[in-house]
């Protein structure tokens, strides 16, 4: 059962923070993961990784978490950034 829903679509939701979609190829050969996060603008960032369906389960949530921290340190940088502007 857990192979079948790793490779279903998931549409995102509708949380703060971190929101997450899940979106398998035509062919079905493949699933792309899009992480979203908005800075203190409410400008969506996004990043998107592909696997192939005989990718490892591990893998892919190795790589989603590393995903995940690129993506929360570059809108943090974002924020970080427009602070120091708006204290000066």
């Amino acid at each position: 059962m857990a192979d079948r829903n790793r490779f279903t679509r998931r549409a995102p939701g509708k949380g703060h923070g971190l929101t997450w979609a899940r979106f398998p190829t035509v062919d079905g050969s493949a699933v792309i993961y899009r992480l979203w996060r908005r800075d203190h603008r409410r400008k969506p960032h996004q990043i998107e990784k592909a696997f192939f369906t005989d990718a490892e389960p591990a893998y892919i949530a190795h790589v989603l978490r590393q995903a995940k921290r690129q993506l929360r340190d570059r809108v943090d940088e974002i924020d970080l950034t427009a602070l120091e502007e708006q204290a000066a």
